[in-house]
């Protein structure tokens, strides 16, 4: 079940201590390392892409982009942890902790949990919450601010 949604930089991962009631969605670039995470978490979905956007590609920039079967895999993860009755949240991680996660944690809060913790969401990534949205057939509030309180809900 989805209770909490957090998201964080790699680095911040793999300081933490597992939770075995805590998925993780880890996502890397395609260059880089994976990244830490400990055995005592919950399950684990490893995606790697660039943090590309429309505007980056317009300017011609290269690099794995976000694509369709990556939304479905996270769609499809997403479904898993809400089901099971043992898992209370997700936390998604990527470099920095703000656009590729803010964008995949702003898509698992419609699955009904809230933020566990305060965070800037001003940077997340359009075009990987447009594809989430787009798997899912469902079209989100988009975030008006730059932070998202600790106990915030969709």
């Amino acid at each position: 079940m989805i209770k909490t949604v957090d998201f964080i930089s790699s680095s911040r991962m793999e300081a933490m201590q597992g939770d075995k009631h805590l998925a993780v969605i880890s996502i890397t670039d395609p260059d880089s390392s994976d990244t830490k995470i400990s055995n005592e978490f919950g399950p684990v979905l490893r995606l790697k892409f660039d943090d590309l956007d429309a505007d980056n590609l317009a300017a011609g920039s290269i690099g794995k982009v976000f694509a369709r079967s990556d939304a479905e895999k996270i769609a499809s993860f997403l479904d898993m942890v809400d089901r099971e009755t043992n898992l209370q949240g997700v936390i998604i991680n990527c470099e920095m902790g703000r656009s590729r996660s803010g964008a995949i944690a702003w898509f698992a809060l419609s699955y009904g949990g809230v933020m566990a913790n305060e965070r800037r969401i001003d940077g997340f990534n359009p075009l990987v919450l447009e594809a989430l949205e787009s798997v899912r057939a469902r079209r989100l509030l988009r975030p008006s601010g730059m932070l998202v309180p600790a106990g915030f809900k969709l």
